[in-house]
């Protein structure tokens, strides 16, 4: 009967891995309509967060799903590092579920148990992220750590590679395919390269430099810094919220003085650029939000659902839901 049922499981996951491979663009589709309707859910369940959690939850779990799915089942000679990292994915689930999991606490155990599971969480994934800074050489973790596939170029770059050539399962090597070959005056006689991530080379020809990884050692501890010192004042009071905002201050102020002489990659470009726009955040944490901004952003709330026609919906949404959101998402342990 085990047998059975274990053999039904993996035709059936066979099956959807095919399907997966085959339909990437349908796939897409469907993820951005389940994604749409997890948004559409967050306000029809708001009193039920642990059901809000888990299906905001899930959309990005099947997209990262897929994406291993569609990588590991079709593309062997394509060489992505974050797919290749179970760290990065761990990383990555971890992130998508964290605020699921601390839910999920605070429903069973109260508010002890949802403390402990923030602390442990991000204890995890410090101790993850500097391990990916000193043994895997890593100058900018992402977030989240595998970010979502790049599929139109994922496509792009294997039909490009079939039509060249195809490449030895255990050398590695990339023979050229003679169907597609130039004229013989035409040749350059040069082998094929691998098809590696574009991004490699640079990570391998570059070393890390020392300011770099203590910038990047203190974002990636902050949460932890920051938990430490809400344990010894308060939740809301300006300590946690100041010290916070210093560390990332401070760590993207080293970062752009080195990258005057360190060359980035595009994705740690990107990853800068993302934690220079999440100091706004700062503005919807506590305590400033509950002193300063609670009061500003309804105002403007209010003036903008009476002067813009049409605009009464998503601005009585926006606010009814913001306080939520606020208590929920916008917390200083996370990256």
């Amino acid at each position: 009967m085990a047998n059975r049922v274990n053999f039904t499981l993996n035709n059936l996951l066979t099956s959807y891995k095919n399907w997966v491979v085959a339909n990437p663009q349908l796939l897409t589709d469907i993820e951005a309509t389940v994604r749409c309707l997890s948004y559409f859910s967050f306000g029809q369940l708001r009193n039920s967060t642990l059901a809000v959690e888990l299906i905001y939850s899930m959309p990005n779990l099947i997209v990262l799903c897929n994406d291993l799915l569609m990588y590991s089942s079709k593309r062997q000679h394509l060489k992505i590092p974050q797919f290749d990292s179970k760290i990065k994915i761990w990383l990555t689930v971890v992130e998508y579920t964290e605020t699921f999991l601390e839910v999920s606490a605070k429903k069973l155990w109260g508010p002890k148990g949802k403390w402990l599971i923030i602390v442990i969480i991000q204890l995890f994934k410090s101790i993850l992220r500097l391990l990916l800074i000193y043994v895997y050489k890593e100058r900018v973790t992402k977030s989240p750590a595998t970010p979502p596939l790049n599929r139109e170029k994922f496509n792009k770059i294997d039909n490009v590679q079939l039509k060249e050539g195809f490449m030895l399962k255990r050398s590695g090597t990339v023979v050229r395919s003679v169907k597609y070959s130039t004229p013989i005056e035409l040749r350059t006689w040069k082998a094929l390269p691998p098809v590696t991530d574009e991004n490699e080379n640079l990570t391998k020809n570059q070393k890390s430099d020392t300011y770099l990884k203590l910038a990047e050692s203190l974002y990636v501890t902050k949460p932890l810094l920051h938990l430490g010192c809400m344990y010894i004042t308060s939740q809301n009071r300006w300590p946690p919220w100041i010290l916070s905002l210093i560390i990332d201050i401070a760590s993207l102020n080293v970062f752009n003085r080195c990258t005057q002489k360190a060359l980035l990659s595009k994705e740690e470009e990107e990853e800068l650029v993302r934690r220079r726009l999440s100091l706004l955040l700062y503005i919807l944490r506590s305590p400033f939000y509950d002193k300063y901004s609670c009061n500003k952003i309804d105002t403007l709330l209010d003036t903008i659902s009476s002067s813009v026609p049409l605009a009464k919906y998503l601005t009585s949404a926006v606010k009814k839901n913001l306080p939520y959101m606020q208590n929920t998402y916008f917390y200083m342990w996370s990256r």
